[in-house]
């Protein structure tokens, strides 16, 4: 029922808006607005053509993963579990189901992203887990609406691989608001020798970028992309308090 309402929905944005018509508003949002505004409106485009590609795509592979990458690490259903960016929930769902309920907690600056997966959640049977879902409004990652809380483990898979270094330091300055003693947070990003910015939303940065950024800010990192195993070479690196 819900794969035919996301059907409907990009079949009435496809009639809606040509292609050229798409590169043309993505365009100007770039121009026209700071990059996490245009970002945001860009995703709230991208869901409303295709909620699953919008979030890149390999829908129950990659969702799948996630989960089983964190259950490797020592996930347990009683601990409490922050989904950075967690768009449309292709990995949300699957850790919504495992977690015990009121352990999921998930953020996105994307409106559409949230209301889809709000959607999905009533649609596969998942409110009565009572996962949370945050639209942040600031656009930011101050965690603001989370303050006096605490997770036990956090994600940010395929954030970092769009934010520029100054959001990432943003989200190392004030991630330990949120962490709860010997807590883990999980992130990938695409490596690179150095800094470089593909098209208008990917970003590639040297593993010692965050190895100053954890130094800076009291974290330690450890590298864990053999286990992690990502299908588009996404690297996977775990931040704890040094």
């Amino acid at each position: 029922m819900f794969a035919r309402l996301r059907q409907k929905l990009r079949k009435n944005a496809e009639h809606q808006l040509s292609g050229s018509e798409v590169a043309q508003r993505v365009e100007q949002l770039y121009k026209q607005n700071n990059y996490l505004e245009a970002y945001s409106e860009h995703t709230n485009l991208r869901v409303t053509l295709d909620p699953h590609q919008a979030v890149g795509g390999m829908w129950e592979e990659i969702g799948k993963l996630q989960l089983d990458f964190l259950v490797a690490q020592g996930l347990l259903p009683t601990h409490k579990f922050m989904d950075i960016g967690c768009g449309t929930l292709r990995g949300g769902r699957h850790f919504i189901r495992y977690l015990d309920t009121g352990n999921y907690t998930g953020m996105d600056i994307s409106r559409k992203a949230i209301e889809y997966g709000k959607g999905l959640l009533r649609a596969e049977g998942l409110l009565v887990k009572r996962p949370v879902l945050h639209f942040s409004k600031n656009k930011d990652l101050r965690f603001a609406q989370l303050r006096g809380k605490a997770f036990d483990y956090l994600l940010a898979q395929s954030v970092f691989t769009h934010l520029m270094p100054e959001h990432i330091e943003e989200c190392f300055r004030h991630v330990g608001t949120i962490m709860a003693h010997g807590s883990k947070f999980f992130f990938t990003f695409n490596e690179e020798s150095e800094f470089r910015q593909g098209g208008v939303k990917d970003f590639m940065y040297p593993r010692s970028f965050f190895d100053t950024l954890a130094e800076r800010y009291s974290f330690k990192l450890m590298d864990f992309s053999l286990e992690y195993g990502h299908p588009r070479g996404q690297k996977m690196v775990r931040l704890t308090r040094a």
